[in-house]
């Protein structure tokens, strides 16, 4: 009976040396355990532009050129508008320039023989200064009707509706033989030479993006090397997602395909498997002389590597973490 109370008192004075006892643990700089993170943003192919493409003059819709599904060039003639009136406007206005032409001309002859006259005191002041006012009123409506003609001349050439960029018709409300009036829609087209990708980007990894290496837009697969273009500065309130556009870099994928803009951060993370959990929050345990420092992170989330705001040569504890709490004494090997 009495050597059972001796070993009963040696256990519980084991015990309680033990809970005291140093843990064993191994550390490492944290520079030398960061790693890279590879950062991931839903994102889908967007054409560049997608316009209805309208009349600019009054007409009648002649001819449509390239109907639903066509693919055309820039300056491919996409719909023909009725141009008799057009052609109309454009031969009076020329008419007009010519009779003022004439109008000028004779201005001229009278202004120089009217000087000679003058010179001779056989016309006043005032018949010389009336020949200069005249023509000088015609000379003003010329450039006027210069003017008059080159509107004329555009208003002609819109009756030819032109293609701003090589693109696909996506849509045709033009109806041959309706009237087409200044903001009336012809087609509706989709830019197919200048694609853009739109990301849903993460605001916690954007502002890394110009340090960004390898970004590619990957999708069933494939990938495609892109570059960003454009990064907005407002982030939506409900989603808290910020848009980003970035462009191909050489070829590029099919308008509409959905996928995800991939990029390595080279701002470095702590990699999950140091990541403990101490109460409510998410951490890593760090060498503090010999004593274990619980250090929170912020910004961890679980299952996920995060980053970490220490000095690169900080110990952190790199094995036997899991069942160390905040102040336990260290018994430290170096990795």
């Amino acid at each position: 009976m009495m050597l059972n109370r001796i070993r009963y008192a040696a256990l519980i004075a084991l015990a309680c040396s033990g809970a005291h006892a140093a843990i064993p643990v191994e550390v490492q700089p944290l520079g030398e355990r960061l790693i890279d993170n590879e950062v991931r943003a839903p994102a889908v192919v967007v054409a560049a532009n997608q316009a209805a493409i309208t009349s600019q003059v009054t007409a009648i819709v002649d001819v449509i050129e390239a109907d639903v599904g066509a693919a055309v060039s820039a300056g491919d003639v996409l719909v023909r508008l009725d141009e008799d009136d057009a052609s109309l406007a454009l031969e009076q206005a020329q008419a007009s320039l010519a009779a003022l032409e004439a109008q000028i001309e004779q201005a001229e002859r009278l202004l120089a023989r009217g000087e000679e006259l003058f010179q001779s005191n056989f016309i006043s002041d005032d018949d010389l200064l009336e020949r200069r006012t005249t023509l000088s009123v015609l000379r003003a409506n010329r450039a006027a009707q210069l003017v008059a003609v080159r509107s004329a001349k555009l208003n002609l050439s819109r009756t030819r509706i032109l293609a701003p960029y090589d693109a696909t018709v996506v849509a045709r409300q033009a109806q041959v033989g309706a009237l087409a009036m200044p903001g009336t829609a012809l087609v509706t087209l989709v830019q197919t030479d200048n694609r853009e990708v739109e990301g849903d980007l993460d605001p916690r990894f954007s502002g890394n993006l110009e340090r960004a290496n390898a970004m590619r837009f990957v999708t069933r697969g494939r990938e495609w090397p892109v570059r960003l273009l454009r990064l907005s500065s407002v982030i939506d309130r409900d989603s808290r997602i910020q848009k980003g556009r970035f462009g191909f870099v050489g070829e590029a994928a099919p308008i509409g395909s959905t996928g995800e803009i991939v990029w390595t951060d080279k701002a470095g993370l702590v990699p999950v498997s140091l990541i403990v959990q101490r109460g409510e929050r998410l951490g890593v345990f760090v060498a503090d002389g010999a004593q274990a420092r619980f250090v929170p992170l912020p910004d961890a989330q679980e299952g996920r590597p995060a980053p970490a705001d220490l000095p690169p040569d900080t110990l952190l504890v790199v094995r036997g973490q899991s069942r160390l709490q905040d102040g336990d004494e260290l018994t430290i090997t170096r990795q």
